[in-house]
């Protein structure tokens, strides 16, 4: 009978530590998975394509871009690159900011990175990305490291608009919803 209460006690003890060790834990609710389809790079294109048309009868442009487009986009480039270092895209478009998560292979260890990006309009009408936070894991990438990833998003950007649409002037950029409107005019 003793041996029996004491294994009681025992017992208790070992599950109210371990209720105090999770209590204020909450177990992080995982995102759903934004699905990755060449449809989704086709209509992309497509509405790419539709925009610049509208855009040269009407003088303005007005694109709506998908996290599903964008995902399989880098999805379909990551693919074509060949990288093995680099897999699994998401991109999540919410609340300003554009998220980019990855899965990042080197020498058999395998980590998640993060970024996280707003976009402003600057004076001549080009879209500035700026990254509100980066990392692998939970490790913060180096300041200078950052700065060389926005000053390399940026300079592909303009150059990717300098040479689609030099005469685009983007008036704004509205993310929100798992969505990114662009709208602006030819100059």
């Amino acid at each position: 009978m003793k041996k029996l209460r004491t294994l009681v006690i025992i017992l208790s003890v070992l599950a109210a530590v371990s209720l105090a060790c999770n209590l204020g834990r909450r177990t992080a609710t995982p995102e759903p998975t934004v699905a990755v389809s060449t449809e989704a790079v086709e209509s992309l294109e497509e509405a790419v394509e539709e925009a610049f048309e509208e855009a040269q009868q009407t003088g303005t442009i007005d694109l709506e871009i998908t996290e599903s487009q964008l995902t399989s986009v880098v999805a379909a480039e990551l693919e074509k690159s060949g990288s093995e270092s680099i897999a699994d895209p998401q991109i999540r478009l919410d609340d300003g900011q554009i998220q980019i998560t990855v899965q990042v292979k080197a020498t058999g260890i395998s980590a998640q990175a993060k970024m996280i990006m707003e976009v402003s309009i600057d004076g001549a009408g080009r879209p500035v990305f700026e990254v509100v936070s980066a990392g692998i894991g939970p490790i913060p990438l180096p300041a200078d490291l950052v700065s060389e990833i926005e000053a390399r998003i940026n300079r592909a950007f303009q150059e990717q608009i300098d040479d689609a649409a030099p005469e685009m002037f983007i008036e704004s950029i509205v993310i929100e919803g798992g969505s990114m409107r662009i709208t602006g005019r030819t100059e």
